[in-house]
């Protein structure tokens, strides 16, 4: 493990990409320990074989139609009319548009580009300070993965062998809860400083404005819809939202065009390639982690410290709250979920439940230094430099932190609506 984790970390040193890392330092302990190279290849292979991943490249494909769309600026026009007409309403626009986008895009960058560069420019013509409202549109970027779909919940089921659907059902509470706590500190915000109040709405703009909006809010009803209905798998489900996208682009916005589909099927390949070699590459890495026993290790160190579940979760929380500062979320779930299955069994904590705090949990690293991913997008969006964008962070780290530990020590809040729809696990 020593060895393993060794040569990754001082391959990050040099900047050597995390795809890359994981597999070199899967060949070199593979050849140290006499295992043969070409089963190293076989598993960087199989780890991006699975039917359930193929989820993931339709997914963000059908991301990247719907902003072709221009959906984003319905989305904002919508959130705008239904809670836009207060002091300082556009945090509040910025926290809901993203908690609609989280069920078309299912990623966390992808929402934190599509809003913050329409919002970040728009709110600071009417006076909030930019470094903030860059902080809170990568903040509320964070729904993103939580509110179905979401590739990180596709991942994760394909690795323990749950139920998308299930995991979809569990997002959605714990989504609308991270929504609260950010508008929560968005009103706290807003009784220190003097926001703006936005433009009013007649009736007849709210209604048109819905209508625009509303083919937005039909694709995550189809996807977990059809899923929950047994109409289709999850990987059929990316395929339909892709379609409905299409459709919409075509027929209902008329936005795009047949000049525009190679450039969109570039960028959904180059972001799904990115992805997929992380999940194929950790794979590897973590099959080597098993050949050397660490699953058996961890249980011995967790069972070591105490026989409580509750202690286990909050050791759980504190080591990923740390591994997700220096690790993507891909790599953390391909590479570590596997080594937890034993302890999770062990401790007899549901699958469906850890998954939405293993997931919530990686979300706060998005945005921490020195790797977070989800903090350079936005700062780069907004144009303001990481240090002045993290200390704006700090309240909406508390909340989710807070988020975080409601989930884990209250578990009906992701479990209700799973139970609600026949689980029983």
């Amino acid at each position: 493990m020593v060895l393993l984790f060794g040569s990754m970390i001082a391959l990050f040193a040099i900047g050597i990409p995390i795809a890359f890392a994981l597999a070199i330092s899967a060949c070199l302990f593979g050849m140290i320990s006499g295992i043969s190279l070409i089963a190293v290849a076989q598993r960087i292979t199989n780890g991006a074989n699975s039917f359930t991943m193929m989820a993931i490249p339709f997914f963000i494909l059908a991301g990247e139609i719907m902003n072709a769309t221009g959906i984003t600026q319905h989305l904002i026009a919508f959130a705008k009319t239904i809670i836009g007409q207060i002091k300082g309403g556009m945090m509040y626009v910025v926290i809901l548009a993203n908690m609609i986008m989280a069920g078309v895009s299912g990623s966390s960058i992808a929402d934190a580009c599509a809003i913050g560069s329409v919002t970040i420019p728009a709110m600071e013509k009417e006076g909030y300070k930019r470094d903030f409202v860059t902080a809170l549109n990568g903040a509320a970027a964070t729904i993103g993965p939580i509110i179905p779909p979401s590739m990180g919940f596709v991942m994760y089921a394909a690795i323990v062998g749950c139920s998308v659907g299930d995991l979809f059902l569990a997002g959605v509470l714990p989504g609308i809860l991270m929504g609260v706590a950010f508008g929560v500190v968005c009103y706290l915000k807003a009784l220190k400083e003097d926001f703006p109040l936005s433009e009013k709405y007649s009736r007849e703009e709210r209604i048109r404005t819905t209508k625009k909006a509303v083919w937005a809010l039909l694709m995550p009803i189809i996807i977990i819809g059809g899923i929950l209905i047994g109409l289709v798998t999850p990987t059929e489900a990316a395929v339909l939202a892709c379609v409905y996208g299409l459709l919409v682009g075509f027929f209902v916005y008329r936005t795009i065009k047949l000049n525009d589909l190679p450039l969109i099927l570039f960028r959904s390949a180059k972001s799904a390639l990115s992805v997929m070699i992380i999940v194929a590459c950790a794979s590897a890495f973590g099959w080597m982690l098993t050949v050397e026993g660490t699953p058996q290790v961890l249980i011995k160190a967790f069972s070591a410290v105490s026989s409580e579940p509750w202690i286990f979760l909050l050791l759980i929380n504190c080591i990923f709250l740390l591994l997700g500062c220096i690790l993507d979320v891909d790599t953390l779930i391909i590479v570590f979920v596997p080594l937890l299955i034993p302890a999770l069994k062990l401790y007899q904590i549901d699958f469906v439940y850890f998954g939405v705090v293993f997931t919530i949990n990686t979300m706060v690293g998005q945005l921490t230094p020195p790797v977070g991913e989800l903090l350079y997008a936005i700062s780069s969006i907004g144009k303001t430099p990481v240090l002045k964008t993290s200390k704006q962070l700090i309240p909406f780290y508390v909340a989710l932190v807070v988020v975080l530990m409601i989930i884990t020590y209250i578990p009906i809040v992701p479990m209700l609506l799973p139970r609600l729809f026949g689980y029983s696990g």
